[in-house]
């Protein structure tokens, strides 16, 4: 009968911590967000934001939801712009 080892225990996993709202929407590096992300900065559900794109293509008015392979994203700069918001400065 063979010998069973107990296994090693794993390594918890550490969560990123979440971006803020201002580290999406003022970082001029970030150029896209995820749907959910965006979910967030509108304060919706990520349901009905899932459901508006796939219903229309569009998250709000002005806002195309862009699929890049398996990722579906958001642009900033339309999401910005649909909410009034500058754009950011680069810093020199």
């Amino acid at each position: 009968m063979p010998i069973i080892e107990p296994k090693t225990p794993r390594k918890p996993r550490t969560k990123k911590p979440a971006l803020t709202i201002d580290e999406m929407l003022f970082d001029p590096a970030r150029v896209t967000i995820s749907v959910s992300q965006a979910a967030q900065v509108l304060n919706i559900s990520k349901s009905t934001a899932h459901n508006a794109y796939k219903r229309t293509g569009f998250l709000c008015s002005g806002v195309p939801v862009l699929c890049v392979g398996q990722r579906t994203v958001v642009s900033v700069k339309h999401l910005r712009h649909a909410l009034g918001l500058p754009d950011p400065v680069a810093a020199v």
